[in-house]
């Protein structure tokens, strides 16, 4: 009998490209997302969302874990993939509510009623963003998140280990460093340099460009992403994150050369909560996993400006 998974958060861009990966495999998918505006008009998730439908074995649900009926989904769900959340930093500092709700009141909710199903594994979805300002090492670095997104998600953690420890829960974190790649949302940064840079707009550099990112492309993310579902042990945590740190200067030199014309850039000041570093260790990922960084940055800015231009 075919395994059924349910990913939350399917229309957005990493849980989407789960979806469709998963289906691929052959698993039997269950797709849920509440469709929410919020950081970015919820129109491109819609439509990512009506594309989910048409893929083999693939099952859509229009459902806010925040305060929807989850009774209607089916009780016999081997696996769970939380991608669901309220992502960014500018706006959590404006709209705590909405971040909390989203992202710790709807984790909550879904732990509730995934308890009535025998779970193998419940795959917590969390960031670079709860080690702070500087998250360069393994797991074992510092927590210390500078944005109200980081610390909601840091609390998502810990609940969902909470659950693990008074009662087996078998929740595994995942810990997303800078991912792109096809598909990236409308309010990433890589997505709007190379918008603007394809009009031959503006571009707004937040802070000097020496912030470095240790970038994971798509691909990447969703293999480690699945192999943590299927092999991780519950109770564990890895950083899924790109083996090459670089800066956005760097990075807006790289699709300077591919777009083949000079960028405009109005440099502004850094933007409230954001990281200064980050180099995540993955090597445990890569021990327990085999997770691994196949594609680096140029070619993953490549193959994300085609996309773009194909928009």
């Amino acid at each position: 009998m075919t395994e059924k998974v349910l990913v939350t958060g399917a229309g957005g861009f990493i849980g989407s490209a789960v979806v469709k990966e998963l289906s691929s495999q052959g698993f039997e998918t269950i797709a849920l997302d509440g469709l929410l505006d919020g950081l970015y008009p919820s129109k491109e998730k819609k439509v990512r969302f009506q594309e989910l439908a048409r893929l083999p074995g693939v099952t859509t649900f229009s459902l806010d874990l925040r305060h929807d009926d989850l009774s209607g989904l089916p009780q016999d769900i081997s696996y769970v993939i939380n991608e669901a959340a309220m992502p960014g930093l500018s706006l959590s500092w404006q709209d705590f509510d909405l971040y909390s709700s989203c992202n710790l009141l709807a984790l909550a909710r879904l732990i509730d009623a995934a308890h009535e199903w025998n779970l193998k594994r419940f795959v917590q979805i969390s960031t670079s963003s709860v080690y702070g300002k500087n998250a360069v090492g393994d797991e074992k670095q510092t927590l210390a998140p500078i944005s109200p997104y980081g610390v909601t998600k840091l609390a998502a953690e810990n609940l969902a280990l909470a659950h693990f420890r008074d009662s087996a829960f078998p929740a595994v974190i995942l810990r997303y460093f800078s991912v792109y790649g096809p598909g990236q949302r409308p309010d990433m940064a890589y997505r709007k340099f190379i918008d603007k840079a394809l009009k031959g707009q503006e571009i707004d550099l937040f802070g000097s460009g020496e912030q470095t990112r240790s970038n994971t492309y798509i691909d990447d993310c969703v293999s480690g992403t699945l192999s943590a579902m299927l092999n991780a042990k519950p109770g564990e945590i890895f950083n899924i994150s790109g083996g090459e740190k670089k800066s956005i200067n760097q990075a807006l030199g790289i699709i300077e050369e591919i777009i083949g014309s000079a960028l405009l850039i109005n440099r502004l000041p850094a933007a409230r909560g954001d990281q200064a570093q980050t180099h995540g260790d993955s090597s445990l990922a890569q021990r327990v996993l085999g997770f691994s960084h196949s594609v680096n940055l140029e070619e993953g800015l490549a193959r994300q400006i085609a996309w773009q231009k194909s928009l």
